[in-house]
């Protein structure tokens, strides 16, 4: 949309929300009211705006939480509503327009009281704070005539000089300062095409892998995840300098990812090189391609390092918008609490495999709610009696023969302690770990990526129990199950969050984040859910479960 537009006798600013913030575009543009200015000078002060604007938006894309499109709206609002009598008193300089007895005191007090306007204006508050009284102005004038200067001073006026050349001439040497000073705006936006002076993508992308890697280690499982996407974008957009990439590209990323065949990358002798093509071929036969949310970890994986770079550069981005997922990629799937019957079938089966992780891992996270990468770290000494109630208090970091491996935690929150049902104490599986020090599933700590190896076997876990997917859904969806059975007893919402490792939103709530004696056996002598033989449990050998080892490979078909 065009930055400039009328209101009666008015300049007017507009700029919209962009769709990584506002995606149904509901909110209204950003409207400020310039004045009755000349276009001349009304178009840098809009371009000097508008860019200002971007950087607000940019900034606020790290500002991930406590957001709305209504506060990033009004901030943003608010950040230009500040800035804009600045940019007036900026437009307003010129060489020599001010002798050297006024010159200094006059600048700094017009841009004191310039800035003063801008806040006021800004919080809404204050005598200066009415955007109908155009404020500004005399000390607008004051950094545009010597006059004006003296006026603000408090000194004599001075004669003015008889202006030299006719009105046509006057008006063209004023256009050429104002073009000048919005080519000077434009150039500070981003440089023409072919005048890219970013770094190649590639670059970038190696340098954002190799930081990742000595922070979190190679081990990390984002490292192949980085690679992989680096080598798509370059294979479907192309190696580019970063300033040079653009909307419409990140829009093309995105279609060409909504016809690639789901789990492509995980087929033997996958070729990136061939991805053009395997696109092209799937497309033209109606194939499936990858999911929205899929297309969307790809597409702001890619933008973050392209935007990050810039910014570094202090380079002006082209990615203001976020690209439209096309209609045909399928929608996220709600996330579903499991059929209790269905649910039953996988933990029986998980029984039945004689592993130890087949037969805890499922009934772990029924009973406390837990993501799946925590439950795999889960360490036997970490299991400990705290107001008598069984609870495991995990940590962020583990020592492996010598190396340290992160626990795949996804927030601070999810490193609070948990309590266990007292099930595990009655059917002595509490009373197993207790006797050594050292990992539960020994077996899956063994794995390059200890979650990964888990994730498998639990969807192996899942299609060997000859569940219904649609009802049954996936072990993640086992936490879904916790908050169902926790909200039927009426459970405190503050205690489940505590539970589930969830954030605590109130600031209120969220000092001394810990469980009272109360909430602690709330959940230890929570009820049994339904559907589910818990007999099975009782009597079993959990030590030769846990020293039976899957072989590798994936199983043979019948």
């Amino acid at each position: 949309m065009a930055f400039l537009t009328r209101n009666g006798g008015s300049q007017v600013f507009q700029i919209r929300i962009p769709r990584r913030f506002d995606p149904a575009l509901t909110l209204a543009p950003i409207r400020l009211t310039l004045g009755s200015l000349p276009n001349s000078q009304a178009r840098p002060l809009a371009t000097a705006l508008a860019g200002l604007a971007q950087v607000e938006f940019a900034r606020r894309m790290k500002e991930v939480t406590g957001q709305t499109p209504e506060t990033v709206r009004d901030d943003v609002a608010r950040s230009l509503k500040a800035a804009m009598p600045v940019l007036l008193g900026l437009g307003a300089l010129k060489p020599g327009a001010l002798s050297p007895a006024v010159a200094d005191k006059a600048t700094m007090a017009a841009f004191d009281a310039l800035f003063e306007i801008g806040g006021q204006r800004a919080a809404g508050r204050g005598v200066l704070a009415e955007e109908g009284i155009h404020y500004e102005k005399p000390f607008v004038e004051a950094l545009r005539s010597e006059n004006g200067a003296r006026d603000l001073l408090g000194l004599k006026r001075v004669p003015e000089a008889p202006e030299a050349g006719n009105v046509d001439q006057r008006f063209a040497e004023m256009a050429d300062r104002l073009s000048g000073l919005e080519q000077s705006l434009l150039a500070r936006l981003g440089p023409a095409p072919g005048e890219w002076r970013g770094r190649l993508f590639s670059d970038v992308a190696d340098e954002a892998i190799a930081a990742k890697i000595e922070t979190h280690g190679e081990d990390c499982g984002d490292i192949s995840s980085l690679r992989l996407r680096r080598a798509m974008f370059i294979a479907l957009i192309g190696d580019r300098p970063v300033d040079s990439y653009s909307n419409k590209d990140m829009q093309h990323f995105a279609n060409r990812l909504s016809w690639m065949p789901p789990n492509l990358t995980k087929k033997p002798g996958f070729d990136v090189a061939q991805l053009n093509e395997i696109i092209d071929a799937n497309k033209a036969g109606k194939g499936a391609g990858l999911a929205e949310n899929t297309i969307q970890s790809y597409v702001g994986r890619v933008r973050t390092m392209i935007v990050r770079a810039c910014n570094e550069a202090r380079l002006q981005h082209g990615l203001t918008e976020v690209p439209t997922i096309p209609v045909h990629a399928a929608p996220p799937m709600p996330r579903l609490a499991p059929d209790k019957s269905e649910i039953g079938k996988v933990v029986a089966a998980g029984v039945a495999s004689g592993f130890l992780s087949d037969a805890m891992l499922p009934v772990l996270a029924i009973l406390t709610g837990r993501r799946i990468g925590l439950l795999t770290f889960l360490r036997r000494e970490q299991i400990l009696r705290y107001n008598d109630a069984w609870c495991v208090f995990p940590v962020g970091t583990q020592h492996v023969d010598g190396v340290v491996t992160r626990v795949p935690a996804k927030s601070a929150a999810s490193l609070r302690y948990y309590v266990l049902n007292d099930f595990f104490a009655r059917c002595g599986f509490i009373a197993w770990a207790k006797k050594a020090d050292g990992p539960v599933f020994e077996h899956l700590m063994r794995a390059k990526d200890p979650a990964d190896a888990a994730q498998k076997r639990m969807g192996r876990l899942y299609r060997t129990a000859e569940v219904d997917p649609a009802i049954a859904g996936t072990f993640h969806g086992l936490r879904s199950g916790k908050i169902r059975h926790e909200r039927s007893r009426a459970t405190d919402g503050r205690a489940l969050r505590l539970q589930l490792g969830h954030a605590i939103a109130d600031e209120h709530d969220g000092y001394d984040p810990v469980m009272t004696d109360e909430e602690l056996q709330h959940f230890a002598e929570a009820p049994m859910p339904e559907g589910i033989d818990w007999s099975l449990f009782y009597g079993l050998d959990f030590e030769a479960f846990a020293r039976k080892v899957p072989k590798g490979g994936r199983p043979k078909k019948s």
